[in-house]
Parts: structure tokens; C-alpha cells; sequence
């Protein structure tokens, strides 16, 4: 997607109607009914948000990804968009993934232009009720990566996002000694699964969607 395909149908994207756990499903439906489950029972989950920035290189847009740091932990080494846990700081969720951002991958906040929100995800292995923002950036940002928590940092292409064969599906290592079969993105020997391809499949929809509707 070009830059000026992005800027037509950016304030669409804006107003579109949010897919939530019908796109979810699509990329996970084996584990969304135990993923409603778990978040009924944990009346208080621990909140975090997250930023998909679409930023414009060349002429062509992208998602700015980030790889985690190796660490004990549940997301040890995973492929997702920057951000983190809410701390008391923090005026709202929106302000987390801005904060976050600037802390992990070194965007300042101010240049992140809001677009919206999409669905919360609830991942049950760490407790967290993750809520994504979608940003975007008017150039190519200069991207300093937080060596405690990015090993680091690429550009996931928006046409390829959109592609219909961008997901497959196979068996994923979740780095806790047992793997899980599920439907991911792989790029340049990456693979993007779980609550990230989660979002990205309800952000893929939406941009087709709108497409499509021109």
C-alpha cells in the first residue's frame, strides 16, 4: 500500500466497524472459547496496550514489529508491537502504548498520529487484557531499540499484510517446552502467532474491507 492509498483511506479506517473476535477466531478458533472463559474468571486482569504504527518507507507503508528480548518469561523472544503494562502514570491505555513506544523503540510520543482502537486481546498464560492502538507516522522514523527488552526491530509490509495467504498454518514452538498449532504470519524467518496475529488478522479485514468498498 502506497503512501497516498494510506492517506484515502486512512480517516475510513477511523470509523470502520470493529471485528473483534470474528477476526480473532480466524487466526486462533481452537482456544477463543477458552480464552472467554479464562478472562471470566480473572475479573481483574492485568492491563497493558499496545502500538501498530503504520509508517511510511519509500513511498510504501508498513507495521513497525518489534522481537522481545529472551527472558523468563511467557513472551520470551515473541514477535509483537511495542508496548507494555499500564503503570500509574498513565492518563489512559492510549497514553500506555504511546509511552511505552517511545520507551522500547524510541518514537516519541508526540509523533504518533492516533487513528483508533481495535479489539482487546486477553492472553491467559501471562493475565494480561492487552488493548491495541493504531497509529501512524508522516515519515520514516529513526529506531532506537531498548536492549533490555528489543532484540529487535523490522517493518512488516501493509500489502503483504493484505494479501489473503499471508496466514498459515503449522506448529509453533511457544517456548515454554510444548508447541501449539495455530495459524501465523512468517516473515523473513519470523513467525508473528498468537495475540499479535490476532490483531493483525482484525487490522487485515478492516483494510480489505475498506478497499474493496472504494
Amino acid at each position: 500500500m502506497r503512501w497516498d492509498e494510506f492517506n484515502e483511506i486512512r480517516m475510513l479506517l477511523q470509523s470502520a466497524q470493529v471485528l473483534g473476535e470474528a477476526a480473532h477466531e480466524e487466526v486462533f478458533p481452537r482456544i477463543s472459547k477458552f480464552r472467554k472463559d479464562a478472562l471470566a474468571k480473572n475479573p481483574n486482569p492485568r492491563l497493558s496496550a499496545v502500538a501498530s504504527i503504520f509508517v511510511p518507507i519509500n513511498n510504501e507503508m508498513n507495521l513497525l514489529m518489534i522481537e522481545r528480548q529472551s527472558y523468563d518469561g511467557v513472551h520470551s523472544g515473541q514477535i509483537g508491537f511495542p508496548g507494555g503494562k499500564v503503570e500509574e502514570a498513565d492518563t489512559d491505555l492510549e497514553h500506555t502504548a504511546r509511552r511505552e513506544t517511545e520507551e522500547e523503540v524510541g518514537i516519541l510520543m508526540k509523533n504518533l498520529h492516533f487513528i483508533r482502537p481495535l479489539t482487546d486481546v486477553y492472553i491467559p498464560p501471562s493475565g494480561f487484557l492487552v488493548s491495541p492502538y493504531i497509529f501512524w507516522m508522516d515519515h520514516d522514523p529513526v529506531i532506537i531499540p531498548e536492549p533490555r527488552e528489543v532484540q529487535s526491530a523490522f517493518f512488516l509490509p501493509v500489502q503483504k499484510l493484505m494479501r489473503p495467504e499471508v496466514f498459515v498454518e503449522g506448529e509453533i514452538d511457544t517456548g515454554s517446552g510444548s508447541t501449539v498449532k495455530t495459524r501465523f504470519i512468517e516473515h523473513d524467518g519470523m513467525k508473528i502467532w498468537g495475540a499479535t496475529a490476532m490483531m493483525l488478522s482484525e487490522l487485515r479485514i478492516l483494510l480489505n474491507q475498506i478497499s474493496k468498498s472504494r
